[in-house]
């Protein structure tokens, strides 16, 4: 028998499991191992399943299922296993091929081909069964115990440098799933202990980041005629090729939202390094400097605002102190100074965080995972309020707090634990939830628990239906964001923002 597979729905429409069948490939053996085997290559070519099977075709089994399900639900496919399976000494587990038919809901028909004990991420796109398709499917792979998890989603279809300009205007900033990375400017070569990303600000704004984190320090200490302000970390430089500032780095985000006039990048910064300038200083550089010269550029309320107000802008969330004489504290952007350090949850006025960051040993990584899990249920259980939808258009209920889940840590004198380190388990731990459990009724792990299963034997799956709220990601911070060209994890946390989205529609429909 081959292992069970669940199936997820990521995709703003229904769709319906139409068959399944079983086979061993015989074609598995002759090349590398893959997780979507037997010619799934996107390719048309309608060919009849039995005819390819030779002589294993007594490993072949034929099912219907005929089961629907709704975006965000899941189903695990329990394949029964053919009476000459056990005595066929061929019979080979890791060959075993799984082909799945599933039809949207214009009624037109989609197959992968999948082998379930494959172990190693992978994605590939559906192939179409009908003529000319309005649309294209991926089946996104993940080899996770104790059961392997296949996602249909079509994140591809987005434009991820604009993938703002479809929201409606009237949705807070808190109702959004926005992708961000943590010290959004270590991109530099650098001490691995130091480095947090491998792209570009320029590359990550295209790619989807929307919260970028930055760190700096005043290049002066008492002059606040000069702009100049270094890119840190901690208590170090950013890079071992010389001194990078922060002005190419606000210069790009003002190219990119010229270019992408719809976009809003929320802008954190704090201040850090070894000089013996203060937070008030820099705040008097930002404002002098920066903020007041391109004023129609930034946001600097202190109220979560809406995506119609601050399409085009930066929204500043300060990490700073201001004078306590400041004549306008309220126009100074959203106060993040607050917020307690190392925290695994805490909610202060906009924001509730989880940022534990403290990972002072490898044994720890998963109690990191753990936390930015947590924080991400507790993130896609809020239902946001939007005017005219929830509450009242003209006088709504103000929105609610922003969600900020840090999946960074590190400890700088341990290699296990450097930035690259936690990311590579963290990162891809967290891909695999909302992959398969996020939003989701009695999901089949959780990083805690990874032996739980609701997959009993001799039992039928049930359909996994959402939960209750609006299944939003939040604001979720990483690092290593697009390491080897995988932006798998970014895009599925655009793909979130599917929930409000659909209630949103739901809402408009009723009224109709």
């Amino acid at each position: 028998m081959a292992p069970p597979l669940t199936i997820r729905n990521l995709t703003s429409t229904p769709i319906a499991l139409r068959s399944l069948e079983t086979f061993e490939d015989p074609f598995t053996k002759q090349s590398k191992a893959t997780a979507f085997p037997s010619g799934s290559s996107g390719t048309t070519t309608i060919a009849p399943s039995a005819d390819k099977l030779g002589a294993h075709a007594q490993t072949f089994h034929h099912e219907d299922l005929g089961v629907d399900l709704a975006p965000f639900e899941s189903f695990t496919l329990k394949t029964r296993d053919p009476e000459t399976v056990d005595t066929d000494p061929y019979s080979d587990l890791s060959s075993t091929t799984l082909r799945l038919v599933i039809e949207n809901a214009g009624g037109e028909r989609y197959r992968i081909d999948a082998n379930p004990s494959h172990t190693q991420k992978a994605s590939r796109t559906f192939t179409p069964l009908t003529p000319n398709p309005s649309t294209t499917l991926i089946a996104l792979y993940h080899p996770s115990k104790p059961i392997a998890h296949l996602t249909v989603h079509a994140n591809h279809l987005h434009n991820y440098a604009r993938w703002m300009e479809p929201l409606p205007p009237e949705l807070p900033l808190s109702a959004l799933s926005i992708p961000g990375t943590h010290n959004a400017h270590t991109y530099y070569r650098a001490l691995p202990s130091v480095r947090c990303q491998v792209n570009s600000v320029k590359v990550q704004l295209e790619n989807g980041i929307r919260f970028l984190d930055i760190r700096v320090q005043p290049a002066s200490a008492t002059d606040t005629s000069k702009n100049d302000l270094y890119l840190v970390h901690g208590a170090f430089p950013v890079s071992l090729t010389g001194t990078k500032y922060f002005e190419p780095i606000v210069e790009a985000c003002y190219k990119f939202l010229d270019e992408n006039p719809n976009e809003a990048i929320l802008i954190s910064l704090k201040r850090e390094g070894i000089g013996s300038s203060t937070d008030e200083h820099l705040a008097e550089i930002l404002e002098r400097h920066y903020i007041s010269p391109n004023k129609k550029m930034w946001y600097t309320d202190d109220s979560i605002p809406y995506l119609g107000d601050v399409r085009g802008k930066l929204v500043l969330v300060r990490r700073y102190n201001i004078k306590e004489t400041h004549p306008e504290p309220q126009a100074c952007g959203l106060d993040a100074t607050a917020w307690p350090h190392n925290s695994t949850h805490a909610t202060h006025g906009s924001f509730c965080v989880q940022d534990w960051c403290e990972v002072m040993h490898p044994s720890s990584i998963p109690a990191k995972l753990q936390h930015s899990n947590d924080h991400l249920i507790r993130s896609a259980a809020c239902t946001a309020f939007i005017p005219g939808i929830n509450t009242d258009k003209n006088h709504p209920v103000p929105p609610g707090p922003l969600y900020l889940n840090f999946l960074s840590g590190s400890n700088f004198f341990r290699l296990g634990t450097w930035p690259e380190k936690i990311a590579k388990v963290v990162n891809r731990g967290i891909e695999e939830w909302v992959c398969m459990g996020h939003h989701l009724e009695g999901p089949l792990i959780s990083p805690s628990h990874p032996e739980r299963t609701s997959v009993e034997d001799g039992k039928r799956e049930v359909v996994r239906r959402a939960m209750s709220g609006d299944g939003s990601t939040g604001v979720v911070v990483m690092d290593m964001v697009g390491e080897n060209g995988d932006w798998d994890l970014v895009r599925m946390i655009v793909g979130m923002n599917m929930g409000v989205l659909l209630r949103i529609q739901e809402a408009r429909e009723h009224e109709q």
